[in-house]
């Protein structure tokens, strides 16, 4: 028997890494740094656009053209830092002093960011580059007994490959937030008890846009900016929110109901000075949509709801470090 030594490697995930790093000129590669979080899992869709042509003379093909380049990805990863909210939304702010915030704002234009992936292969390893991702959609889900999770899709224009150079997994410092460290408060300062599940999710709409020249995409665009909701509850009272969404107590309007004034989601590890960690997140005009419940005695009462809010105020993440982590 020929046994054959192979020169590479035959790898789980474990020997591979997902690190990310905000650009200064769109689809300019930068070092990857900073980490989206716990556990990220990351995975990428290339297409070439290819279209086989036919000539006369000849049942088959004769000749294959590439068309647009198109990359898409998928993050998920369980939430412990902010710093990736700044791709969301486009802008944070520095201030305090131990404890400090990071507050996120949107922006028109988002910022692009690289994300610096490798595998670690043996004598030949995949080293790449994916060069002006925008962030498209992200998806917070907390729910009870689980760890509140993000799931975030971008696109990218280009990318490079490298068989050498392998990179290493950054560490990420801070911890998961679980689903006992949130709150909702609907309006804000208004407590909502017995929720069962929440998820909001961001849509930036983003788009590229091609140009006559090249096959890689030319500038990103941000469309409209969208927020919507689901929401799970044990069900004790008709006025927390089935007659929010009639707008009224006694049964629908004719008109659309008033909206609520504000929305907001926090979680915290519930300590102070330079060790809290708190990510808070604030909208505005939330109209509910939708309200479903199922009457079974043989399970607890619940409502599920959807609901989509206007705007996002801020998003504001306290930690002990000076300047977020996610800045160039």
């Amino acid at each position: 028997m020929v046994v054959i030594k192979l020169s590479q490697n035959v790898i789980g995930g474990w020997g591979a890494y997902c690190n990310y790093g905000f650009e200064s000129s769109y689809g300019t590669a930068v070092t990857g740094t900073r980490v989206f979080g716990h556990g990220t899992k990351l995975t990428i869709s290339r297409k070439n656009n290819l279209e086989p042509i036919w000539e006369l003379g000849n049942r088959n093909a004769q000749t294959t053209a590439a068309k647009k380049y198109e990359g898409t990805g998928t993050l998920d990863f369980n939430l412990s830092n902010a710093s990736f909210f700044r791709a969301v939304l486009g802008e944070v702010a520095d201030a305090g002093g131990g404890p400090y915030t990071h507050t996120y704002t949107e922006t028109n234009v988002l910022p692009s960011f690289t994300i610096l992936t490798g595998s670690e292969l043996g004598t030949t390893d995949e080293v790449v580059a994916l060069k002006g991702c925008i962030m498209n959609t992200c998806e917070l889900t907390a729910a009870v007994n689980e760890i509140v999770k993000i799931r975030a899709d971008f696109i990218f224009n280009n990318e490079t490959l490298a068989t050498s150079g392998i990179g290493s997994q950054v560490a990420e410092t801070e911890d998961v937030f679980t689903f006992a460290q949130g709150t909702l408060e609907i309006p804000a300062s208004t407590p909502i008890a017995y929720v069962q599940t929440i998820t909001l999710t961001i849509d930036n709409s983003a788009e590229l846009v091609w140009n006559l020249g090249s096959r890689f995409g030319l500038t990103p665009v941000a469309k409209q900016r969208k927020y919507d909701m689901k929401l799970s509850l044990v069900y004790s009272n008709p006025t927390t929110f089935l007659t929010k969404f009639f707008g009224a107590a006694g049964g629908p309007l004719d008109a659309t109901p008033a909206s609520q004034a504000t929305l907001k989601l926090k979680f915290t590890n519930g300590l102070t000075g330079v060790d809290e960690r708190t990510i808070e997140m604030n909208l505005t005009n939330i109209y509910f949509d939708t309200y479903d419940m199922t009457k079974d005695v043989n399970e607890i009462l619940k409502e599920d709801m959807s609901a989509h809010a206007w705007a996002c105020t801020n998003i504001i993440y306290t930690n002990n470090t000076a300047v977020d982590e996610g800045s160039p």
